[in-house]
């Protein structure tokens, strides 16, 4: 299905995904609306009717108190007539007042109210004088809360609960009162509620009921919890047992529920067909009565049918409108097209002059436009093409043969030479000189990564070697120690650049092993550094001793010229001055040349010596900052340390012109810091890297295994950098 959709012609993919856009957009938004329109309207239809049932059972709740009242009230004052007119006869002598009342109370006892509701009399002391129950006659009442509020208002309306002696419990009761004063009487006019529908009178509120419509056909109505209907637009009688079109006993239902909220089928008398009606309903427990307020679903939805003709018509028009537009789109989209992929199959088959014509300014017309110039682009570029194929077939064999003159290179080159990739450090290949160097196989070293392989001495300098060769793709001159296969300690020295090796970027390492050059070097350094030593030994034992010697004779040379007034006493004084000038500067050069207090008092004494004599000597400020006065253990490392600090002191009151100069010897838990800081004119890049002072402050600080930096100050000068881990 999904090869069927893709290998449909654009056409039909653009004018039909149009179509089914724009259906869907049309359902998708129909439908929101038509749900949220009946979500709406029913909620309205709902809330109405609720509302309407409420206020219809307020009303009827109302109107039936009221027809009560009035009944009430109607029988009060009629009896209160009577016995007015019976106690007129008593006063006009035709009979005697106990006859009177013996006839107003056979008249009072004579009626009922509703079933059990009766009429009595009770005087302003609270006592029953006219009571149709035995039981009651004659006592009085005024503990009931009722009793009092008759006396106090002898005449209205009033409601209380009261319970006569063959009653179980009480019962809630109303009563309308008229006062004969001349006997004293409250005449009371008695029902029990749950009898008040026996005395309300329906036409009071019957129209008012009747009057109500929900839409166009919808009404109100009364029934009892019988099925009985009491107020109806158009029946009478008992409906219990009716059942809609669906077999549901509806009626049945609402009496069950009593409270709520039903939908079933029903068909008024003068309709031909069952609809399908909402009745929202509550019940009044004192009459039995339960109102409800009913309307047609079909009436409430009128609008939700008009909605959906309203998309159905938007549907038909879209699926026209996009049959009608697909007629100009196939002659202004498609056969241009179609016109342009059968050039592009002319060009595609290698005929490259083929162009396509311009008609319009739109899409298509830049699409020609472009496809003429990719033609005229491609058709140079085919003739450009021919040319360098045949550059590129000799290039390929100048290549050739260069690659394997680099081969050959690699080979025979009797440097240690490696290639390994970037991106891994694994090595590719090795010559037979670095195997040599190294005492590995080449298997033992393809495939292995240099960062993993334990070839560096020091693993945190390997790492900070490969580091730097990725950082600059290439690496100058660096002398470090290795181990060969058989674990021993080297010293070597490496180069690296960066090449492409079948296009991939790989490391061209080469290195050379000059431990033997180096230990030689070392041994050459013993021997001048013993010869240093015998030279200041001799000058300080032998010839200062001579010089001593001497400047004792001139001393006694000079008295005795001097006894004889001579002028040659003058001359010998000279002399005896020389000779202790040179005696002092020969044991300062026998200092320089031997520091015995390295050994006899400690590293940080003969810096402070140093200092002091680069002070006296060429006049300028030279200080020593120390926290450590034995921080080495081996005496070597201290003589190199020494020198370093003796050749940079003197380059910088020599080279630099420095007036003020700084030694600073700092000893931490971990490393020990030498820095020399001048404040001269600095040290050029000439003087850095040809001095030979500088080679050998470097190569000194390679024998002790110290780092060595020549840094610019920040403010002005030079700064000699010397750090060496604590081990040392």
């Amino acid at each position: 299905m999904i090869t069927f959709f893709r290998n449909l012609r654009i056409r039909f993919k653009l004018l039909g995904g149009q179509t089914i856009i724009f259906i869907i957009a049309t359902l998708l938004g129909g439908s929101v609306i038509y749900y949220t329109v009946r979500s709406t309207i029913e909620a309205n239809i709902e809330s109405e009717l609720t509302n309407s049932t409420a206020a219809i059972l307020n009303m009827v709740r109302t109107a039936a108190s009221t027809s009560i009242k009035n009944h009430l009230r109607a029988v009060a004052e009629k009896n209160k007539e009577i016995i007015q007119h019976i106690y007129a006869d008593y006063e006009n002598d035709l009979i005697s007042e106990e006859t009177a009342k013996k006839i107003s109370k056979k008249i009072l006892f004579s009626q009922t109210i509703g079933k059990t509701g009766y009429i009595f009399c009770a005087n302003s002391k609270g006592i029953a004088v006219v009571h149709p129950n035995p039981g009651v006659m004659g006592k009085n009442f005024m503990d009931h809360g009722f009793v009092k509020d008759m006396i106090r208002l002898k005449q209205g309306y009033l409601e209380y609960d009261w319970k006569n002696p063959e009653d179980e419990k009480k019962r809630p009761k109303a009563q309308y009162m008229a006062y004969f004063e001349p006997w004293d009487w409250i005449i009371g006019v008695s029902s029990y509620r749950e009898e008040f529908k026996e005395l309300i009178e329906i036409s009071d509120f019957k129209e008012s009921i009747l009057s109500l419509k929900f839409g166009k056909t919808g009404y109100a109505y009364i029934t009892d919890s019988r099925g009985n209907l009491i107020v109806h637009p158009f029946l009478t009688g008992n409906y219990y047992n009716s059942q809609d079109k669906d077999g549901n006993y509806f009626v049945k239902k609402i009496t069950q529920l009593k409270n709520g909220k039903l939908v079933y089928f029903w068909k008024n008398p003068q309709e031909t067909v069952e609809r399908e009606k909402m009745v929202i309903f509550n019940y009044i427990p004192e009459y039995d009565w339960i109102i409800a307020s009913a309307s047609y679903l079909d009436e409430i939805y009128m609008p939700l049918k008009i909605i959906r003709q309203i998309m159905l018509t938007i549907v038909f028009l879209i699926i026209a409108l996009v049959f009608l537009t697909s007629f100009w789109v196939n002659n202004t989209v498609i056969k241009p097209l179609k016109f342009l992929m059968n050039r592009l199959s002319i060009g595609a088959s290698g005929n490259f002059a083929i162009r396509m014509p311009v008609k319009s300014t739109d899409e298509i017309g830049q699409l020609a436009d472009y496809f003429n110039e990719f033609m005229e682009k491609l058709e140079k570029y085919s003739t450009s093409l021919k040319s360098e194929i045949h550059q590129h077939q000799k290039s390929a064999k100048a290549l050739q043969l260069s690659e394997e003159i680099f081969s050959k290179a690699f080979r025979s080159s009797p440097s240690g030479m490696l290639i390994a990739a970037m991106k891994d450090t694994k090595i590719l290949n090795a010559n037979d000189s670095f195997l040599k160097i190294t005492g590995y196989n080449l298997s033992q070293l393809v495939g292995r990564e240099l960062k993993t392989f334990k070839f560096f001495f020091n693993a945190s300098e390997g790492r900070k070697v490969l580091q730097g060769i990725i950082r600059k793709n290439r690496l100058e001159s660096l002398e470090f120690y290795f181990l060969n296969s058989k674990g021993e300690k080297r010293t070597g020295v490496t180069y690296a650049e960066v090449v492409d090796v079948g296009g991939e970027k790989c490391m061209l390492v080469a290195m050379e092993d000059i431990t033997e050059s180096r230990q030689l070097e070392s041994e050459i350094l013993d021997i001048s550094e013993k010869e240093r030593q015998k030279i200041a030994m001799e000058l300080h034992d032998d010839l200062c001793p001579q010089l001593i010697g001497i400047e004792v004779l001139t001393k006694i040379l000079k008295r005795k010229l001097e006894t004889k007034a001579t002028d040659e006493a003058k001359d010998a004084d000279t002399i005896r001055t020389l000779i202790l000038d040179s005696i002092d500067k020969t044991r300062r050069l026998s200092r320089g040349l031997f520091p015995v207090n390295l050994s006899e008092h400690g590293f940080d004494i003969s810096l402070k010596e140093l200092a002091g004599y680069i002070s006296n000597v060429f006049g300028i400020s030279c200080k020593l900052t120390c926290n450590s006065s034995h921080p080495f253990k081996e005496s070597s490392v201290a003589v190199h340390l020494y020198y370093i600090t003796h050749e940079a002191v003197h380059n910088a009151v020599k080279h630099a012109k420095a007036d003020k100069i700084d030694i600073i010897l700092t000893d931490n838990d971990k490393k020990i810091s030498l820095t020399i800081k001048d404040n001269g004119k600095g040290l050029n890049n000439n003087t850095l890297s040809m001095g030979m002072g500088m080679k050998i402050m470097k190569y000194r600080a390679t024998r002790i295994g110290a780092s060595f930096d020549i840094l610019e100050n920040s403010e002005k000068g030079t700064l000699v950098v010397i750090e060496l881990d604590k081990k040392l």
